[in-house]
Formats: C-alpha cells, sequence, structure tokens
C-alpha cells in the first residue's frame, strides 16, 4: 500500500497564519500537523508517502522533508507540486489526487489523507476493514450534532455500509462525518480520472464519493477518539491550546 497526504490547498480561511506557511505545517504540540499523521501513516508499513502541494509551497515541503531526513526519520517523503500559486488556480482536491496518481506512477493500494486533520486514533482500524472487504473505506467521526455535521460531508450508515453521501448538507441526516481519511483498492484509482473526465466538481472530495456511492460499496469506520479539522483560526486555536495545557500538565 503507497500512501498520499493532500496538502494542495491554500487554507485562506486561516489567513493571516497561512499566508507564509502551509496549514499542514502549523504547529501542534511543538510539532507540525504533518508529523502527526505521517506518525499514524508509518505505523501501517506502507511502501512509499507522497506528498501533493502546490508551487507556492513546494519549498516550505522541501525544507520540511530534509528537516525530517536530518533528524533521522527513516521514511522518505515523496513531493509532487502541482503548477498553482494561488487560490484561483488550485486544482481541487479530486483533480489534484489524479494529477498526484499519474506523476508519481501511484499503482497499490492507496491511503489518502487530508492534510488538515488532527486526530488520535490508530489507522491499523480502517486498515484492517479494508484488508478484509477490499473496497473502498473510509474514517468516519460522530460529531454528535447534525448541526455541526452542516460544514462537513455527512454520512449515512447502514452498519458498516455507505448508504448516503451529502457534502454540508442543510439538513443533515445523520451525525456521522467524513474525517478525510480513505483507503482505495489499487483497481479503484482509475475512478478519479473517469471523474474528472466527465466534468464533475473536482474539489471536496465529498463531491466524489457522492458519485462513487451510485457505483461502488463503500464501507464507513466509525472512530470516537479526538479528531479535529483545522479549518480556520478558531478550530486552530482550540487545538493548539487543548495540546499546550496538556504538554504543561503532562508529568516530567
Amino acid at each position: 500500500m503507497d500512501a498520499l497526504i493532500l496538502c494542495g490547498g491554500f487554507a485562506t480561511r486561516l489567513e493571516p497564519l497561512t499566508l507564509f506557511v502551509p496549514k499542514p505545517l502549523l504547529p501542534i504540540g511543538g510539532r507540525p500537523i504533518l508529523d502527526h499523521i505521517i506518525d499514524s501513516v508509518v505505523e501501517l508499513g506502507v511502501d512509499r508517502i507522497v506528498l501533493s502541494t502546490n508551487m507556492k509551497f513546494k519549498d516550505q515541503f522541501e525544507y520540511w522533508v530534509r528537516n525530517r531526513k536530518a533528524l533521522g526519520f527513516g521514511k522518505d517523503v515523496e513531493i509532487v507540486a502541482e503548477p498553482s500559486m494561488h487560490n484561483g488556480e488550485k486544482f481541487g482536491a479530486i483533480k489534484g489526487i489524479n494529477y498526484t496518481i499519474d506523476s508519481a506512477g501511484l499503482n497499490k493500494d492507496l491511503l489518502i489523507v487530508a492534510g488538515d486533520n488532527f486526530f488520535t486514533f490508530s489507522l491499523k482500524k480502517i486498515a484492517d476493514s479494508f484488508k478484509n472487504n477490499r473496497g473502498v473505506t473510509i474514517a468516519v467521526y460522530d460529531i454528535r450534532s447534525k448541526y455541526d455535521a452542516q460544514r462537513f460531508g455527512v454520512v449515512e450508515l447502514a452498519g458498516s455500509l455507505v448508504k448516503g453521501f451529502e457534502e454540508k448538507p442543510k439538513n443533515p441526516k445523520s451525525s456521522h462525518i467524513s474525517t478525510g481519511i480513505y483507503m482505495f483498492p489499487k483497481d479503484m484509482l482509475g475512478k478519479f480520472g473517469e471523474y474528472v473526465k466527465d466534468g464533475n466538481n473536482p474539489d471536496a472530495p465529498g463531491y466524489f464519493l457522492q458519485w462513487l456511492i451510485k457505483r461502488e460499496k463503500i464501507r464507513g469506520v466509525v472512530y470516537s477518539e479526538d479528531w479535529y479539522d483545522i479549518g480556520t483560526v478558531d478550530s486552530y486555536k482550540e487545538v493548539f491550546d487543548r495540546h499546550l495545557q496538556n504538554a504543561t500538565h503532562s508529568p516530567k
């Protein structure tokens, strides 16, 4: 299995913090968000880790990779940068995934993780489900509020099967939301190109899942541990402060 970390956005809602620093490199608990994600990905023993970004932030991610090597981290991270320099030029998540699959020659089962995720759970749970079922599998979080779910991709479950998916609905049918963590079998990677070629919305992955659920079975793995979408300055501050307090009060 390979892993693809999505870092191609410009995070305009987090400005001015992200005018010069990409969101995945903002610190939480003294380390970049991206470090926490990579730690979880490495636990699965993936063959390759590919990071997709844009030309504006490519240099910063390359510097991050060099630092990792200097500090002795063993797993290499490859970088693919789409040719965009500002938000108006961005490919969107699905077109960016397809571009990176082609550019990096990814042809194995693929774990995809949004680079603005912060979570405390292990990815082994979704990996085990994927291994058993050999189909598209997504990590789901119960936000416990249909009102709060309006801001996310909402997942309807029947057992472990995803029976419905809506991107940011006004009237959510469930409080289960997509976390931006997905596993795709290798024979499904061509679906990204098919979706883009058909002229569908290339941006939020939720639109792709709405399209895909009409064609393939999708399974959801529900997590209850901490999960955060670092989408705004307020949400980033909440997570930053919480982990600062934990570090302050942890035993020496």
